[in-house]
């Protein structure tokens, strides 16, 4: 019996040719673009946000926002990630003639053993992270938002931010890691292209500046690495869906970055989390080495390569 990263990778060969992955990435953007104006618009002419909230949130309109408004508006953006859901789905189901089970795991199903250790994963690397950048004098520091009032939307806002997060799993870590390995055996096709372009797609988080960019981008490579490194030890996305959805809601909820209406708890300041982020990169890196490690809570490793690919085109 072949490890389940294999038997995970199987399940994409009988249609893995070139163009069916092209086609199929290309088809996912657009559903998720037309998609996410669908749910922005429905918000807008439902009063739910203004059509300048989102400026707002990124502080390139002038006007503040209340909490509730800035809540709304980050759920609204959230949801707009419901596109990445249909449009991976509509090309397994159409493209490549497979169900949507398939992308999950090797056995079609959810590991919630595994959703768990991705999840505690992230947990250790998020209190590693705050102790780091306390103790370079870059300690978070509490928001004025009152705890009774981020509770109130917390419960929302974390079923939005699993939404999101998994949406980008499907894509990143299930559809191209797995499209990509069923045709070319090394890991520095598979593994690497799909986290470079993770990182690429959180370009525009970086707010215009250049040095925080760079360092954004990098980090998401990183944190891409990661959890293909779950992939490749389970044979599934689970642990990946726990260490996104538990990172997102630690960066979202619990420790934000400073800026415009918090909805966090707690937050960082852009200057903050630059002096910090040579300590954070190396942590990640460590994080990377301990999930290929043999000590992580994870099913054992196998080879990175594989002679028969078995690929049709």
């Amino acid at each position: 019996m072949s490890h389940p990263f294999h038997r995970w990778v199987d399940a994409a060969r009988p249609r893995v040719g070139l163009w069916r992955t092209l086609a199929g990435t290309a088809l996912v953007i657009v559903a998720w673009v037309v998609l996410a104006n669908v749910v922005a618009g429905a918000a807008v002419l439902l009063r739910l946000i203004h059509i300048g909230d989102l400026q707002a949130m990124v502080d390139e309109a002038p006007r503040e926002l209340s909490h509730r408004d800035a809540a709304v508006v980050l759920g609204v953006g959230l949801a707009t990630f419901v596109g990445l859901w249909v449009g991976v789905w509509a090309v397994l189901r159409l493209l490549h003639k497979r169900s949507f089970a398939s992308l999950i795991g090797f056995d079609g199903r959810l590991n919630g053993g595994q959703f768990l250790v991705g999840a505690g994963l992230a947990v250790g690397y998020l209190a590693i992270g705050t102790a780091m950048s306390s103790l370079s004098g870059g300690a978070p520091q509490r928001s004025n938002l009152p705890v009774e009032t981020w509770l109130v939307a917390l419960v929302p806002l974390v079923l939005l931010i699993a939404l999101q997060s998994i949406s980008e799993e499907l894509l990143f870590r299930g559809y191209l890691v797995q499209q990509l390995a069923a045709r070319v055996n090394t890991p520095l096709v598979w593994g690497l292209l799909p986290a470079l372009a993770f990182g690429l797609a959180h370009a525009t988080n970086g707010r215009a500046d250049p040095q925080f960019t760079a360092y954004y981008i990098f980090a998401a490579v990183m944190l891409g690495l990661v959890m293909t490194a779950t992939v490749w030890r389970t044979g599934g996305i689970s642990a990946a869906m726990g260490f996104h959805v538990v990172n997102n809601i630690g960066a979202m909820l619990v420790v934000g970055l400073g800026g415009g209406t918090p909805v966090s708890l707690f937050t960082l300041s852009y200057g903050d989390v630059l002096a910090s982020a040579p300590t954070d990169l190396a942590a990640l890196g460590l994080l990377l080495a301990f999930v290929l490690s043999p000590y992580a809570p994870l099913p054992k490793g196998q080879a990175l390569r594989r002679k028969d690919t078995r690929a049709a085109p």
